[in-house]
């Protein structure tokens, strides 16, 4: 399909759907843009890029506008699964970009990964910008936590100097340390002379967790515009710079928690946006993820207790009135009922806590007694978590009015100081409530149900028995906070079909029937680049310890010392495995995922490469994505086994029994999808450039000898393969 051909191929769908054309200014803009970017970049048009420009442009060209020119009908989503190479940010970015301007809409690109992410905003925008004629404005988003907030770092000093007036209502108090003092010093100096704009990312040292959590803020612990440092906010500045892009570059995790809560409060509002999620193989499960809820139910516990010891302290700050002492006593009356029905609630599950002690981790309740029994045992638990809520609520409310109204100083410091730590209060009790309603409430017949499992927390300092719920299936929920709400969207991710049928995936994400699919292959030659070898000692990957013995075989007889080499497991616990059977030798040669934050591991790798060196990594899940490893920084690529799913993952189980019930196949229709995507991600890790070439070494015999090992190498590029019969045993 040509850029020359859009007019004749747009005009066949406008006749057949009665929906607008590209009007030929917007056609043209797209079309210059592209040739001045392939001029400016020395570049040759890619076959498939072209197509996926033009499959875009066409799809959201369809859109129907009001007068006013809003959305009329269904939302224009084009989803296109293009193969490694193709370059599919600028085949979105050249054809998208021109038609949100043309329409006044906001343009949201939101990958998975930072590493996506990074590339974006650091190459393929600037890029964009320098060579293909178009003017936009794009800014960076994220999400709240990872700005610094001042309120909190002048608190975080104050404790850490012994200030008894800040210490007193910090919930998580914490001994005075010299370390974390001279950081927060350091932050507040750098901040102030301009040197650091308050994002986490761009701090020049590492900031742990535990240190950097006193310093950010929630939505719920946010003073908005009744905080003194709201004009110097670097989270509001960053907002100020959102209301006037043109693109944003965001990801999934920050597009679900602004539809979470509600639309338009972090990113612009849905109806005034067409997205592009790209790696949008993982949208189903970030949908699930922020749609789920959890209670760790002895620290809620222990929260509450301290709660009650610190009320009377809140109610000296806060008491100056008729109203606050009503609400106050209220608060309290709704404090003390959850800690009670809690500490009932506790000892009740003791018997679940005993079932897990010792020898499980995770425990799904699947048995419909038992859920029975479970969801009596919360029960008592909902309407009390229900009023504590709102009686927060109405309390935050009241102070906020309050501190709107008022003129005096000292009053306004301690309404400040408070209205933070009921902000906690509330992101503590609300999430203990939709565990509770979601646990509680009723599976509908026909629809996929709820998962709900415990997770045993059971550490030398801390044990607690964690609830979950969570939806199983993304398909409503995409439905109802996407595709129903944007004004356009797009999907693109190299690994989207299994063996070229979208099905599976447009089931998934509860894609609308009129959505348009497009699949580009990848430019590569695979067959001349990439031997996908099957060695005589591979095994299936499902006889633990003969495949772990076939795995320390294979690393020391197949793997080069001199090359870059990457192993991939499916379980931490067979990767140790592998290694300790290694040889001394060996071990000094490999580098255990482990051993390093990712960054850190991938520069590691590249510098024991750069100085001569061979180098072997060890790696998860985590390193069979968003890994670039181009040329000789990996020329051996070794899969354990297919990446099946453990069984007892809460979520799958309980889809798959469903499934079951209803006279499906939840190997067919779940598992075996899972694990192809997976394997295609993680085969993708090794061909980056046409010029990469390599071996792929496939450890799991399961691959050739179950029959659905046709339909995982159908998925696959096209290899030249090399399956050795197997090793006599």
């Amino acid at each position: 399909m040509s850029l020359l051909n859009w007019a004749a191929i747009v005009a066949v769908d406008r006749e057949k759907l009665n929906l607008p054309m590209l009007s030929p200014e917007l056609k043209n803009t797209i079309q210059t843009a592209y040739s001045e970017y392939l001029t400016a970049r020395d570049l040759k048009a890619r076959s498939g890029q072209k197509h996926m420009l033009a499959h875009i442009a066409r799809t959201l060209s369809e859109v129907e506008l009001s007068a006013d020119g809003e959305r009329q009908g269904a939302a224009p989503i084009a989803v296109v699964e293009a193969g490694t190479g193709t370059g599919k940010t600028i085949g979105y970015a050249l054809s998208a970009i021109p038609i949100a301007q043309h329409f006044d809409k906001r343009l949201v690109i939101a990958t998975a990964t930072v590493a996506l992410q990074e590339q974006v905003v650091q190459k393929d925008i600037p890029d964009i910008l320098a060579s293909s004629g178009l003017s936009f404005n794009a800014v960076l988003a994220k999400g709240r936590g990872r700005y610094l907030c001042l309120q909190r770092l002048e608190q975080s000093i104050q404790m850490q100097e012994g200030a008894v007036t800040a210490l007193s209502l910090f919930e998580e108090t914490m001994a005075e340390d010299e370390a974390a003092l001279q950081v927060y010093t350091d932050m507040l100096d750098q901040f102030g002379r301009g040197q650091w704009s308050g994002d986490r990312d761009q701090w020049p040292d590492r900031l742990d967790d535990e240190l950097w959590r006193p310093v950010t803020s929630t939505h719920r612990e946010c003073l908005n515009r009744r905080c003194p440092h709201f004009q110097n906010c670097p989270f509001y500045e960053t907002r100020k710079e959102l209301e006037d892009a043109d693109v944003i570059i965001a990801n999934h995790d920050l597009v679900m928690a602004d539809l979470a809560l509600g639309g338009g409060v972090i990113l612009p509002a849905p109806a005034q946006t067409i997205y592009v999620f790209d790696e949008g193989h993982h949208l189903p499960d970030k949908g699930l993820s922020h749609f789920a809820s959890q209670l760790p139910f002895k620290q809620t516990l222990n929260q509450i207790e301290g709660w009650r010891k610190q009320l009377p302290k809140v109610r000296l700050e806060l008491a100056y009135g008729d109203t606050e002492e009503t609400l106050l006593d209220q608060v309290e009356a709704a404090i003390g009922d959850a800690h009670l029905c809690l500490t009932d609630a506790w000892g009740a599950l003791a018997p679940v806590r005993q079932r897990l002690d010792g020898h499980l981790s995770t425990l799904t309740v699947h048995d419909p007694d038992w859920l029975a029994q479970t969801q009596a045992l919360l029960a008592p638990l909902e309407q009390p978590l229900k009023q504590l809520c709102t009686a927060l609520l109405r309390l935050d409310e009241s102070v906020r009015k309050r501190l709107s109204a008022s003129q005096d100083v000292d009053e306004k410091g301690r309404l400040e100081q408070t209205l933070p730590l009921l902000g906690r209060w509330m992101g503590r009790a609300e999430p203990a409530r939709d565990l509770v309603v979601s646990w509680l409430q009723e599976d509908k017949a026909e629809a996929p149900p709820t998962a709900r499992w415990f997770d045993n927390i059971d550490l030398p300092d801390y044990q607690d028995l964690v609830l979950n719920a969570s939806p199983v299936s993304a398909q409503s929920i995409l439905r109802q906070h996407i595709w129903n709400r944007c004004f356009g969207a797009i999907v693109t991710s190299a690994t989207l079909t299994i063996a070229g049928d979208f099905n599976r995936f447009a089931l998934q994400a509860g894609l609308p029937d009129h959505t348009g699919y497009l699949q580009v292959s990848s430019p590569f030659d695979y067959q001349s680049r990439v031997i996908a070898r099957v060695p005589a000692i591979a095994c299936d990957g499902g006889l633990r310890e003969a495949h772990t013995t076939a795995m320390i075989e294979a690393v020391q007889e197949y793997l080069p010392t001199s090359t870059g080499n990457l192993v991939l497991f499916s379980s931490r616990q067979q990767m140790n495995e592998v290694y300790r059977g290694l040889s001394a030798d060996w071990q000094e040669r490999v580098t255990l995922q482990d051993a390093l934050p990712k960054n850190a591991l991938i520069n590691h790798h590249r510098e024991r490469l750069e100085s001569g060196q061979g180098s072997t990594l060890f790696g998860l899940a985590s390193l069979a994505e968003g890994v670039d490893l181009p040329g000789n920084y990996l020329t051996h690529l070794m899969i354990a086994k297919l990446p099946f799913a453990t069984p007892d993952d809460p979520i799958l189980s309980t889809l798959s029994l469903w499934l079951e019930q209803r006279g499906s196949n939840p190997f067919a229709q779940v598992s075996l999808p899972t694990a192809i995507i997976r394997l295609v991600q993680a085969c993708g890790r090794l061909i980056r450039n046409e010029s990469d070439s390599g071996t792929l070494w496939f450890m799991d015999r399961r691959l050739i000898d179950k029959r659905y090992g046709s339909l995982v190498r159908q998925s696959l590029p096209d290899y030249r393969w090399e399956v050795e019969p197997p090793a006599p045993r």
